[in-house]
């Protein structure tokens, strides 16, 4: 019984110590953007939701913008509907971000408007 308590032990030290490593290379991003003028700002690799969301409006440049969405370890889209509205969309490609996004726009066609990676290596 021993042996297998300290098997279980060094397994679970083990997995503590491969988690830690991947916990802090966890990131968030953002992507602003001012309805009006159309700009955007970028938040990549930082390291909480509030700081890249206050990053990429800061990048979007106008006090108009506004965080379209913000993602945690991987990519996240905007598309635009034909009647101007932004939507936002997240998934492990870009493809799937935006496959997202217009999903949830309940339109195939909007135009893809910016996307964002965040996170992992």
């Amino acid at each position: 019984m021993r042996t297998k308590a300290r098997i279980c032990a060094f397994a679970a030290a083990l997995v503590a110590l491969l988690l830690v490593p991947a916990v802090a290379q966890a990131k968030w991003g953002s992507i602003a953007i001012d309805p009006i003028t159309e700009k955007i700002g970028y938040a990549r690799n930082d390291p909480s939701a509030a700081v890249a969301k206050a990053h990429a409006k800061d990048r979007c440049g106008t006090d108009h913008c506004k965080a379209a969405l913000w993602v945690f370890n991987g990519y996240g889209a905007v598309v635009q509907k034909k009647n101007g509205l932004y939507i936002s969309g997240l998934g492990r490609t870009k493809n799937l971000a935006f496959k997202d996004a217009r999903k949830r726009a309940h339109d195939s066609t909007a135009h893809a408007v910016a996307w964002v990676f965040s996170g992992y290596s």
